[in-house]
């Protein structure tokens, strides 16, 4: 009986966690800019940039100017990103939470745009039990992308 008993108790606050989650509202945040370069030329310094930051590049087409990389664990703080809150505690403040990062660069000639994918999951009590939380961009991630990438050109 004791068993039972602790066990709707654990369940229960368990689903009150679940419950009490608030995603975020805002978009997501990208970032643009014009570059005076070719489009070339920004493809190569963005893949210099990615290799640098430790980013593993997933696809390349150099005829669309897209890049896309691998989503990578990255400590998200609060001032980089938004995944929402308990019970008015922002999961990015407990250590339970765990967040990745993937990147898309567009590339045209003169022109350099930066979104990055976030991922977020909360592990409750137990290590099988995850909260998978919506996670947006403040856009700080893709400005300092940006500057990386324009440090690169040649």
């Amino acid at each position: 009986m004791k068993k039972i008993l602790f066990a709707l108790v654990v369940g229960s606050s368990l689903v009150g966690c679940a419950t009490t989650y608030k995603a975020p509202v805002t978009l997501n945040q990208s970032a643009s800019e014009q570059v005076s370069a070719s489009k070339d030329q920004i493809l190569k310094a963005a893949q210099r940039a990615l290799a640098i930051n430790g980013e593993q590049i997933m696809s390349a087409n150099a005829d669309a100017g897209v890049i896309s990389t691998a989503a990578r664990d990255y400590r998200l703080t609060p001032d980089l990103a938004d995944c929402g809150t308990t019970m008015g505690i922002d999961y990015l403040k407990d250590n339970r939470t765990s967040t990745k990062v993937a990147y898309n660069i567009l590339i045209a000639d003169n022109s350099l745009d930066v979104r990055t994918t976030l991922q977020g999951d909360y592990k409750v009590g137990d290590v099988t039990q995850n909260i998978t939380l919506t996670c947006v961009s403040r856009g700080v991630l893709e400005q300092k992308m940006i500057q990386k990438i324009k440090s690169e050109i040649k």
